[in-house]
Order: C-alpha cells, then sequence, then structure tokens
C-alpha cells in the first residue's frame, strides 16, 4: 500500500509468504487480523510451523479472533494488550533461528512497534513484511518530555507528560517509531497554530 502526502512515512506491503521461510510468524493487532487470515489462506499446504500472535486492543475495534481460533491446527497466542504482545513476541524472537519469516499487520503505532523488536533482532528486510490496516491515527513523540502519545489525530494537542501544548510535525522516525512534536508557541509564546484534524 503507498501512502503519499508523508516522504518519510514508511511505505507497507501486503502479506504474502516469503520464499526460503523454515518457521512462519504472524503477528496481528485489529484490523490486521484480516490480513493474517488472508495469509494463512495463502500458507494452506505449506508443511513448515506456523505460529499466531494477535492483540485484541485495537484502536478500529474490529476483532478477528472467532475466524483465527478457527485455524486450530497453528498455535494462537491472544493478547489483551498491543504491550504484552509486543513483550510475547521479542519472547518468540529471542529462540528464532535463521529461516523465521515474520509478518506484522495491524496500525501504523502497532507496526511500529513491532519492527523495532524485529530490529532488535537482526531480522532484515527480505525477512519481515508488514500491512497496515486501519486508520492511520498517529503514535507521537514529545521531543521536550521524551512521552509518546498514542492515535493521536489533531495537528494540536496537549502533551499527557509534560502538559506543553504541542504541534504534531509530519516527520515520521522510524527510530522512534512515532512522528515528532514540538512546543507549539515556541517561537511566539501564546500564538497556536490553527487546530485541525491530520491528514491521516
Amino acid at each position: 500500500m503507498l501512502i503519499t502526502g508523508i516522504k518519510s512515512r514508511p511505505v507497507y506491503d501486503r502479506l504474502q509468504p516469503l520464499p526460503g521461510g523454515l518457521r512462519h510468524i504472524i503477528v496481528g493487532q485489529g484490523s490486521g487480523g484480516q490480513a493474517m487470515l488472508r495469509l494463512l489462506e495463502d500458507l494452506a499446504g505449506v508443511d513448515r510451523p506456523i505460529t499466531l500472535l494477535y492483540s485484541l486492543e485495537s484502536f478500529s475495534g474490529q476483532d478477528y479472533l472467532t475466524q483465527l481460533q478457527q485455524h486450530r491446527e497453528h498455535p494462537l497466542d491472544v493478547h489483551a494488550t498491543n504491550h504484552s504482545l509486543i513483550d510475547a513476541l521479542k519472547t518468540l524472537l529471542g529462540d528464532a533461528r535463521m529461516g523465521t519469516r515474520l509478518y506484522l499487520a495491524g496500525s501504523e503505532s502497532f507496526l511500529g512497534t513491532a519492527m523495532q523488536v524485529a530490529t532488535q533482532f537482526d531480522l532484515n528486510r527480505d525477512e519481515v513484511l508488514r500491512e497496515h490496516s486501519g486508520t492511520l491515527v498517529r503514535r507521537v513523540w514529545c521531543v521536550h518530555c521524551d512521552t509518546y502519545t498514542e492515535n493521536v489525530t489533531q495537528r494540536v494537542y496537549d502533551c499527557p507528560g509534560c502538559g506543553l501544548t504541542l504541534v504534531v510535525r509530519d516527520h515520521y522516525s522510524r527510530r522512534l517509531a512515532a512522528f515528532q512534536a514540538v512546543k507549539a508557541d515556541a517561537e511566539v509564546p501564546g500564538e497556536l497554530p490553527e487546530a485541525e484534524e491530520l491528514d491521516t
């Protein structure tokens, strides 16, 4: 899926079986369950271990748990929160061997965080696919207090960490897996930019 408008925003994939996989780890959150189900169909008949991790936490409110549970031939690890799933993914990748293929599906925030884990375990770009699902609400990082805020939809918002009124910049940092936000009236105290919906 090609996202235009923000050059630093990642270009996402469509999940499909990666060649040479000796083990397939399929990880999704919320609406990403739909991409997981499609990939499972594409992997039907593949005689390699397939592990599923799924988080019920979703900004979109979509839930594919019932459909994923129907694939009883594959272990399904269900988590109430994205944070819990990410911890489980770290454990799983800690035991991963050469030939592991990782597939990620979910919100931009979820994908960014999961990719940070994949990078930590030295998975190469040809070993990981990411499919965006749901809205492009933003995960934002405050440059002043290092607080992350999930699901930001407004250009100007108050940081829950330091209380400053921030403006969200159109720069996505892969290292931070977030957009950056800076003090909104840094140049002219008291002068705030116009409040508007983000181009998500």
